[in-house]
């Protein structure tokens, strides 16, 4: 399925009013710039909301540091009662300690290979290392080459394409994906991916979702069955 993008305007006007904050944007732009705190934020979003992600790493960056030499040597008690508030604290400590370890061994602490790299040997080089996982590998890829070959899928991202029916119920990962890929031209507007997500989270939701006034009713194969 492709969509018209004049839909992406309407979701963009139907969502600003969940954009984050002013403070949190800006934040956020700094920790893109830096590929291992933008690894590092992410394997701490996992399964946790975002006002938890920010709680765990903001005190992770406050009281241990984010680097991966810091990391890396840190005792894995204090990275964490650092990151606690963001749930599942002992796996993720875990995963943290371990790709810091692992970036140091293979790449001397730095991921600024990356920006050098193509999409799949990236995907393949992270991959490889325990605690990053696929859509990880993809907010790294997509952080520097965009959506197209790496659209970043999670719990509300599965949720909205299985209900548009551009995939199957029992779709996987790679498939939803791409699905959602080619749903419109995302390239055209930078932050659209970003609406189309807070469209996910707060109007097609999990229970109670608000069909009637989401932008994609007309053309969503769970809203048409309401």
């Amino acid at each position: 399925m492709k969509l018209p993008n004049k839909i992406l305007k309407e979701i963009k006007k139907k969502c600003q009013k969940y954009w984050w904050n002013e403070k949190e944007e800006k934040k956020y732009n700094e920790i893109e710039k830096d590929l291992f705190k933008l690894l590092i934020f992410t394997i701490l979003s996992q399964n946790t909301s975002s006002t938890n992600t920010w709680k765990a790493f903001n005190n992770l960056e406050e009281k241990v540091g984010v680097s991966p030499y810091i990391l890396a040597n840190a005792d894995i008690k204090d990275i964490e009662n650092a990151i606690k508030s963001g749930g599942l604290y002992k796996i993720k400590a875990k995963r943290i300690k371990n790709v810091a370890k692992e970036i140091i061994a293979r790449w001397n602490g730095s991921l600024e290979w990356i920006r050098k790299s193509k999409e799949d040997e990236i995907r393949e080089q992270l991959l490889s290392i325990k605690g990053i996982g696929r859509k990880t590998a993809d907010v790294i890829i997509s952080s520097i080459y965009g959506y197209k070959n790496a659209f970043v899928v999670d719990t509300h991202m599965f949720r909205i394409a299985k209900r548009l029916g551009i995939v199957e119920e029992k779709a996987g990962y790679e498939e939803v994906s791409k699905a959602l890929a080619n749903l419109f031209d995302w390239e055209n507007d930078s932050n659209a991916v970003s609406y189309f997500w807070l469209l996910a989270k707060y109007i097609c939701r999990a229970k109670n979702p608000r069909c009637k006034e989401c932008p994609l009713k007309n053309y969503c194969k769970f809203g048409r069955d309401k």
